[in-house]
């Protein structure tokens, strides 16, 4: 649930990379879903109107959010993580885009690209498939996974499996199974204090070390520390895109989702909120955020409005009590 509402608050808000223009259009504080602006101030306005024109309002959750729901659908009926049924499933969606930006609820590059390679026919099981893209999707896709797998060894392997179809980059594909395993350790209680040294035994299994890289990945997960360090504490927190980068990059991202982790731990509202108003691809920012917020404060810090907020919202609480209880 912290990755839907964080994905729908961010999407109306999204790709702001001044905050003059974020501030008129918004104001200065956001608490709320938003409506994309039909008329925006900023650099990707015909973004926002275009997703206006297309009915998208306050509530909706984004393209990513609908492949993060097609795979909780697929694991909730399934019972399982079974990869061929959800490509089975985002082959359907492919089929409502006609391969440009202004399709859908509109389209990101790396959605593009795989578009374009399903319409030549290639398989998804071709090692040419995967893009070159630098994104954060697979991190995204794998919320679900961390959320329904109790082993690390299994966990990695299939994010490895469900992202090499987007993602060549291994340096990019680890850092991505290097959130599942964070997220899925603050599920098991994992502190965040205990983090390096739990990230730090699972490099010792050879196997996992491959998925996972070296200690220097685990490193951008620890060093989100440094919110606790008050002589270099960022403030205003939500300026943490400048300092971390407000593009769509993962490796700006997952800087900064980390540092909002351990700076809110025990305040799931001011953190996804943070992220929410952080700028720039504040969508990714915010789903990310939170969801490890919400691993470590459970359901019950989650405010009603933001769950009651999300278009179908019944629906989403009825798949995931069908994960709770497979994962039982």
């Amino acid at each position: 649930m912290g990755y839907l509402i964080g994905d729908a608050m961010g999407l109306g808000t999204h790709w702001y990379y001044n905050r003059a223009d974020f501030y008129q259009d918004f104001g200065s504080w956001v608490d709320d879903y938003q409506d994309p602006a039909l008329n925006g101030s900023h650099g990707f306005a015909a973004i926002s109107r275009y997703r206006y024109e297309q009915g998208v309002r306050a509530g909706d959750v984004s393209q990513t959010g609908q492949i993060f729901t097609l795979l909780l659908e697929s694991i909730a009926e399934k019972q399982q993580f079974d990869r061929e049924d959800f490509l089975q499933r985002l082959d359907q969606l492919l089929k409502s885009l006609n391969g440009e930006s202004f399709s859908g609820c509109y389209t990101e590059s790396i959605i593009r690209e795989i578009w374009a390679r399903r319409e030549k026919g290639m398989d998804w099981s071709d090692p040419e498939m995967g893009t070159y893209s630098d994104t954060s999707d697979g991190a995204q896709l794998s919320i679900l996974l961390a959320a329904f797998l109790d082993d690390p060894m299994e966990l990695a392997s299939a994010a490895e499996s469900l992202m090499i179809p987007f993602f060549k980059d291994r340096f990019i594909r680890q850092n991505q199974i290097i959130f599942a395993l964070t997220l899925q350790a603050i599920i098991a209680g994992v502190q965040l204090s205990e983090l390096e040294s739990y990230l730090t035994g699972l490099l010792k299994q050879a196997e996992l070390k491959k998925l996972m890289g070296g200690y220097d990945n685990i490193h951008t997960v620890t060093n989100g520390s440094v919110a606790w360090i008050p002589e270099v504490r960022i403030e205003p927190a939500h300026f943490v895109g400048e300092v971390y980068g407000l593009d769509c990059q993962l490796t700006h991202l997952l800087p900064a989702v980390y540092y909002l982790a351990h700076r809110f731990l025990t305040d799931y509202q001011q953190g996804m909120l943070t992220a929410v108003n952080s700028g720039g691809n504040n969508m990714a920012r915010a789903a990310m955020t939170s969801s490890l917020l919400g691993a470590m404060n459970g359901i019950g810090a989650i405010p009603q409005k933001y769950i009651s907020g999300l278009k179908d919202y019944k629906n989403y609480l009825q798949m995931i009590d069908k994960l709770i209880q497979t994962r039982k």
